[in-house]
């Protein structure tokens, strides 16, 4: 692929992903640190909420960089040498998405109870409600099903599974009608059936990042912009492309709130992630030493994700003590990081992860 995203590159642009969800899930209204004593020096309140928000692009990222691993796998999945059938593709990654979700949901649970003194009325009000429920939100399933989970920011599980099963569905359109079709599917359908946005929760929302992130792995995207040089000029026109790139990234923070959701949902959810993953392609990531740190994050998305608002909410009286503004995501970062390792070595040395391996191997 040459020049194409490579797994460092999907790591590092999951650690960015995750840095902007911690950030986001802090600061996106004002009513999340409403009673405490916060510095935002130099900046203002209103321009940290207004960077929060932005920063619900963390989704799109990760659902963009669903598409193109899973687009890459399922291209490779057509080779006669590879091939497996869709069910076994989708059951095989559904499996390894859902195992990581699954070790922690038990303990979760048991938390909540003793938190709650193992009342589970939330998930209603007899036993089979209550059991029913759970077992909802063990699979994954709370958001898409409208029922409770242990955790609101477990909704994208439900987004996970979703884009898991479209992608042999999205892939054939992509090989037999085109990418274009593809992407004019995704804009078209919603409208034609006159189901609108719905929603900043809903999977259907970020399905053209997906899209997105499935066609650039087949057309090679990131390879052909790196080759791009305006006007034939190395120099002039690498400043140019830098520049351009730049000054779109910046108007995309900037125009995220003018237009209406309703209208063009698209235009957040997936240009702006977009333009601003080019960039940091492109730019960002020849940093020394910053695309290595990024994908250590991202290789403790998954754990960081699952973790990070029980550690905000738990530990809040300390977390907001810190009073400036920085520090508090990023000590939930931290918390959450030492949390991810230590979830990691117990999933290696109580065998965990080798059941997990056997039993994927296992989808032919």
């Amino acid at each position: 692929m040459g020049e194409g995203l490579k797994k460092e590159d999907s790591a590092a642009l999951k650690g960015i992903a995750i840095l902007m969800m911690v950030f986001h899930h802090c600061y996106r209204t004002e009513k999340k640190f409403a009673g405490y004593e916060i510095l935002f020096t130099p900046f203002t309140a209103e321009n940290v909420i207004h960077l929060a928000l932005y920063m619900k692009i963390c989704v799109c990222i990760f659902a963009f960089v669903s598409g193109y691993g899973l687009m890459y796998g399922y291209l490779r999945n057509q080779n006669p040498d590879n091939r497996i059938s869709d069910s076994a593709f989708v059951k095989r990654h559904l499996f390894s998405t859902c195992s990581g979700y699954w070790f922690l949901v038990v303990p979760a649970y048991l938390v909540y109870g003793v938190r709650n003194g193992f009342s589970y009325g939330k998930w209603g009000t007899t036993l089979w409600e209550k059991i029913a429920g759970i077992l909802t939100d063990a699979l994954g399933l709370s958001e898409i099903l409208g029922t409770k989970s242990v955790n609101g920011a477990w909704w994208y599980m439900g987004a996970a599974i979703t884009f898991i099963i479209l992608v042999p569905v999205l892939g054939q359109v992509i090989l037999k009608m085109g990418s274009l079709t593809c992407i004019g599917l995704v804009f078209l359908l919603p409208r034609l059936l006159n189901i609108g946005f719905q929603g900043g929760r809903s999977p259907l929302s970020f399905l053209m990042a997906l899209a997105v992130g499935m066609v650039c792995c087949k057309k090679d995207v990131f390879a052909w912009f790196h080759s791009w040089v305006p006007f034939g000029s190395r120099y002039a026109g690498g400043f140019l492309k830098f520049v351009l790139l730049a000054a779109l990234v910046l108007w995309g923070y900037q125009s995220y709130r003018l237009l209406p959701f309703s209208y063009c949902w698209e235009y957040q959810f997936a240009l702006i992630p977009f333009i601003l993953i080019l960039f940091l392609k492109e730019y960002v990531f020849r940093i020394p030493g910053l695309k290595r740190l990024l994908g250590f994050l991202g290789k403790h998305s998954l754990n960081i994700w699952l973790v990070h608002t029980f550690v905000r909410d738990y530990l809040k009286s300390y977390l907001w003590s810190l009073k400036y503004f920085a520090l508090v995501p990023l000590a939930i970062l931290l918390i959450s990081l030492v949390l991810s390792v230590v979830i990691n070595v117990l999933k290696k040395y109580t065998g965990y992860d080798g059941l997990i391996r056997k039993i994927s191997r296992s989808f032919v």
